[in-house]
């Protein structure tokens, strides 16, 4: 039975859970338990919260799964409830009240020192990790999402338009302008490694 369940595409399945076929629920959360988890881990930096909002989502799939009316747009309906609910996680934790609009966001062109060369041991260290996750949790609250569903989750870039009733365009303008700080952010933190070799930057 299970097989038959595997071989199924998103939009047969939820069309099974619209008519109360619970095998077809265990397999949509078999698929995307963990997507959803690491997409509201990834927004939400607190695995408590990311487990929370994991099973808000499915109960909410349970709850709503009707008002979807076009079944090949689960993914992203799906993925749209998750940011909604790791958004609603953060405002009531306040932890995006003094972030800047991304509209507000200085678009400094000033040239960023050269990293790329650096060795390994310093571009992967717990500290480098540590400054880049700081980085991405500064950016704006949607101009982050895009970051982390772009570059750490893999989503195209329909796919995130979709999730967050953008458009593409914008998708793009954002992912890179918020590509363009963190680089600059970085820039700044390795500079020092520069500078202690005492070469020109």
């Amino acid at each position: 039975m299970s097989n038959t369940k595997d071989k199924l595409s998103d939009a047969a399945l939820v069309i099974r859970i619209k008519d109360d076929d619970s095998k077809a629920l265990e397999e949509i959360v078999k698929r995307y338990s963990n997507k959803v988890y690491n997409l509201a881990f990834h927004l939400t930096r607190d695995a408590s919260a990311a487990e929370e909002i994991m099973q808000e989502v499915f109960l909410t799939v349970i709850a709503k799964i009707a008002t979807l009316t076009n079944e090949a747009y689960f993914a992203t309906w799906l993925y749209r409830v998750t940011t909604n609910a790791a958004y609603g996680f953060l405002r009531k934790e306040k932890k995006f009240s003094d972030q800047p609009s991304v509209d507000d966001m200085n678009q400094d062109q000033s040239p960023t020192y050269d990293w790329s060369t650096l060795p390994d041991d310093i571009l992967l260290s717990e500290e480098s990790s540590s400054v880049l996750r700081e980085s991405i949790d500064s950016l704006p609250e949607t101009m982050r999402t895009i970051v982390i569903m772009k570059d750490v989750d893999g989503f195209k870039n329909e796919e995130i338009a979709q999730s967050l009733g953008l458009s593409v365009p914008a998708v793009k303008s954002r992912l890179h302008r918020g590509r363009l700080i963190l680089r600059r952010t970085l820039s700044d933190y390795f500079r020092k490694y520069s500078d202690a070799s005492g070469e020109d930057v």
